[in-house]
């Protein structure tokens, strides 16, 4: 939708810049020519040439120069149209200007906070001891006759005492867990439905990876503190899913969704500078190229020729 939303600003106002570019006064000069003898095959007379000085300075420069409107929209959105005076334009250039990147503004620091608050969920309510824990029951209750052994998963100063209870606490759980011995079980692992094994391996604490994927995969949702220590059937979807699972995963979807946003407003900021740019520049352009030429006798023997550039 915002992409066709800026095509359709584009289109609109390039459009505009043709259909406007009558609307900027032009700059004048005459030719007029008075003779002193007339001659069918010599006429002798005397020219003057005399044109309109609207002054110097930066905004005239930029109400004539092509170049100098380009860069002065490039930088200013609606520098370009105000210095030739098309206000409704300048307004508009502003306007969005101003819009985007309060929006952008909004959305990024929005995204922010909330992206903190996911981190912070998951560091206080998801452990890889308790994942491990269940884990092991989960695929013993599939293999009964060839159980894994729990003290596997352990690192060596907790092996012989078995899995202990979560502390919920990240500095402390993963030095528990011997997480590449936890990838293997998980690749050893299948769904009771399925059949098929678990599909990832648990990624390395702190990983962008390991927060997006402890609320986007099922087989996760055993570590969340308040998942029923019942159940061992993760394969019914997101109905199967603690609270705090689908709470963190809404959080997720949440700031994605603020930080695409953003992003949209940042390519809505930088089109508007590219539309004001060349729009100004085809503003000046097509009015200096703009020529008009009108005979009109001055008095017997004479004829004023005009110019509108």
């Amino acid at each position: 939708m915002m992409k066709h939303l800026v095509f359709i600003f584009f289109v609109t106002l390039i459009g505009c810049t043709v259909i406007n570019a009558q609307d900027v006064h032009p700059e004048r000069v005459y030719l007029n020519y008075r003779p002193v003898s007339l001659s069918a095959v010599n006429p002798v007379g005397y020219y003057t040439y005399s044109g309109d000085e609207s002054g110097g300075g930066f905004m005239h420069a930029v109400s004539t120069k092509p170049g100098y409107a380009f860069l002065a929209s490039a930088v200013l959105p609606g520098l370009g149209q105000a210095a030739n005076q098309q206000w409704w334009k300048t307004a508009l250039f502003v306007t969005v200007e101003a819009a985007a990147i309060g929006l952008y503004i909004h959305n990024e620091n929005r995204a922010r906070s909330v992206e903190r608050k996911f981190w912070r969920m998951a560091d206080g309510n998801w452990s890889v001891v308790q994942y491990a824990s269940w884990l092991v029951d989960f695929h013993n209750t599939q293999n009964p006759n060839n159980p894994y052994d729990p003290n596997n998963l352990l690192t060596p100063d907790y092996k012989g005492h078995g899995i202990p209870s979560p502390a919920f606490n990240n500095e402390n759980d993963w030095q528990v867990i011997d997480i590449n011995a936890l990838r293997i079980l998980e690749r050893s692992t299948v769904y009771q439905s399925t059949g098929n094994p678990f599909s990832h391996d648990l990624p390395d604490y702190g990983s962008q990876q390991y927060y997006e994927l402890i609320s986007k995969y099922w087989q996760y949702g055993p570590g969340w503190i308040d998942w029923n220590q019942g159940v061992h059937d993760i394969n019914r979807g997101n109905a199967g899913m603690s609270p705090l699972w689908l709470e963190h995963a809404s959080l997720e979807e949440i700031f994605n969704d603020k930080y695409r946003l953003a992003g949209n407003m940042l390519s809505l900021l930088l089109m508007n500078h590219f539309v004001s740019a060349f729009d100004a520049f085809f503003t000046v352009r097509l009015r200096n190229h703009r020529m008009e030429a009108s005979l009109s006798p001055e008095y017997p023997g004479g004829f004023s020729l005009r110019y509108n550039f």
